[in-house]
């Protein structure tokens, strides 16, 4: 769920987990993948790692990571659809809002979309940029206002190497790092416009 490369015995693990996972997944998993509409027999790392994972990771930021525990070890299908639909839905409003500015900012336009979602919960921010990104079909960053500037994080697209585009854009990170698919980011905020515009002028 880190998005690590898939090589040698970490390969293996992921493999045979998968297997176990799509055909017999626990009552919690199983309402999670279907919360998310993903086919069980589908699965595959990148659900684990831009779906599952982060809608797992999330609650224990937000609130209490016994809500995710509680999923894990839920022996009803009821209980287990209710605690689903609530980790779900924590990121609903975040996605709403990051659609609606790219409608009427024309941000729809870009080829690398910049969204600032500055009350959103800095922990939400990977999940709404990877729901983003499967929405719109382009390599997605999400920032949110921190105590010490914006933080953020990205979802890519296969053609576009992430890291690679920011350390071509290094200076205007007071921090950063990540790889091909993901990366986070911290910047202060009167870099914003100039982040948009250096990825998106860069962007081949």
């Amino acid at each position: 769920c880190d998005v690590m490369d898939l090589l040698d015995e970490n390969r293996i693990i992921v493999k045979e987990g998968l297997k176990r996972i799509r055909k017999a997944p626990c009552m919690g998993l199983k309402a999670l993948i279907e919360a998310n509409g993903v086919e069980p027999s589908r699965l595959n790392a990148f659900h684990l790692g831009f779906v599952i994972g982060p809608c797992l990771n999330a609650t224990g930021r937000l609130d209490s990571a016994v809500r995710a525990l509680e999923l894990l070890r839920a022996k009803d299908a009821v209980s287990a659809a209710r605690i689903a639909g609530e980790l779900k839905a924590m990121t609903l409003p975040g996605v709403k809002q990051a659609a609606e500015q790219i409608e009427k900012e024309h941000l729809s336009e870009d080829k690398v979309l910049v969204i600032f979602l500055p009350d959103c919960h800095e922990s939400l921010a990977g999940i709404i940029a990877g729901r983003v990104k499967e929405q719109y079909g382009k390599p997605t960053f999400v920032l949110t206002r921190g105590e010490e500037g914006l933080k953020g994080s990205g979802r890519s697209i296969e053609s576009y190497h992430m890291y690679d585009a920011m350390v071509a854009c290094r200076e205007l990170f007071t921090k950063f790092g990540g790889h091909k698919m993901a990366a986070g980011l911290s910047l202060e905020e009167k870099n914003l416009e100039e982040l948009r515009r250096r990825l998106n002028a860069q962007c081949t």
